[in-house]
């Protein structure tokens, strides 16, 4: 009897044994989309706490970067890590570009101005990535999609663990800039008080333009890290800008530290509910969560501009 019942107990270790290893492939597979939409808000929400401008084009912006990366790897045949720079690069200059001559004249209006602008602008753009590269989808060769490792049960390409260390020394890399450089303090001297920072003898005009190139670039290595993992066609900026309207929203406008805790919880949300539940409605998970954590903590996970 006693050995039946130890019998009949193996089958059951074993399922805890795999829920728990589905568990934490689900919760890996959650960092890895939170890296994505942690790049690509982290600009959405430096541009708004220091330009206070809504971007609408954001994610076309990530489609350039995407487009550029794919460009760079496919005709120039240049190492992905390196195409990823040079988009950065790229994207930053486009940024320069678009802050001066679009959103410059606009700054100290009304922000619906912006907003319908920047709204014009991703249309435009995407019609621009339609007519230029068709719909067809594409996806980046990064090199590293087919080295495959395991650990502890956990099963991962080379790619999805490049994503994670990119994003995270990207993000390390915006911690040090905006905490101990001096541009960096401008940044947020600008960011809690506009005049003082002025009279203080900061370059307004540089702040600005400096953040959206900043800001832009993040999107665009997002671009290029979300092409090697999915696929890059013109309208592939909307989803991904729109759950990022909700990491800012839940992390508060203008908070650095907020997008980032706020990305990883989405990423997190969508993956395992999307696991346990139906990836059918993943998207309508980020709303609902966006909704349960404006109930609990109205201005945000953090609050306030930091």
């Amino acid at each position: 009897m006693r050995n039946r019942r130890w019998v009949d107990q193996i089958p059951q270790r074993q399922s805890r044994g795999d829920e728990m290893e589905i568990i934490f492939q689900q919760i890996l597979n959650g960092v890895i989309i939170g890296s994505v939409y942690c790049l690509i808000a982290l600009g959405l929400t430096m541009i708004f706490g220091i330009l206070e401008v809504t971007n609408f084009a954001h994610g076309e912006i990530y489609m350039i970067g995407a487009y550029t990366s794919l460009f760079i790897t496919s005709q120039l045949e240049i190492h992905f890590l390196l195409s990823l720079l040079i988009a950065m690069a790229v994207v930053g200059v486009l940024g320069v570009f678009i802050e001066r001559v679009v959103f410059r004249p606009i700054l100290g209006k009304p922000m619906i101005n912006g907003m319908l602008l920047s709204f014009g602008l991703s249309i435009f753009l995407t019609n621009l990535a339609l007519l230029l590269f068709k719909a067809d989808p594409r996806k980046i060769e990064s090199g590293y999609s087919q080295v495959r490792l395991t650990f502890a049960g956990l099963q991962l390409t080379l790619e999805r663990l490049m994503v994670i260390i990119v994003s995270t020394l990207l993000v390390i890399a915006l911690y040090f800039f905006i905490q101990k450089t001096k541009l960096g303090k401008a940044m947020r001297a600008v960011t809690q008080d506009r005049e003082a920072a002025q009279l203080a003898g900061v370059s307004i005009s540089n702040i600005f333009a400096l953040t959206f190139a900043m800001g832009c670039s993040l999107a665009a290595a997002a671009g290029s890290l979300g092409g090697a993992l999915f696929t890059v066609y013109p309208s592939m900026g909307w989803t991904p800008v729109l759950k990022s309207f909700v990491v800012v929203i839940m992390g508060g406008f203008g908070n650095v530290a907020g997008a980032i805790i706020a990305a990883m919880l989405l990423g997190l949300t969508e993956s395992l509910c999307g696991g346990f539940i139906s990836y059918a409605y993943k998207d309508a998970y980020a709303f609902l969560l966006l909704v349960v954590v404006l109930l609990i903590k109205p201005e945000g996970i953090v609050g306030g501009r930091g």
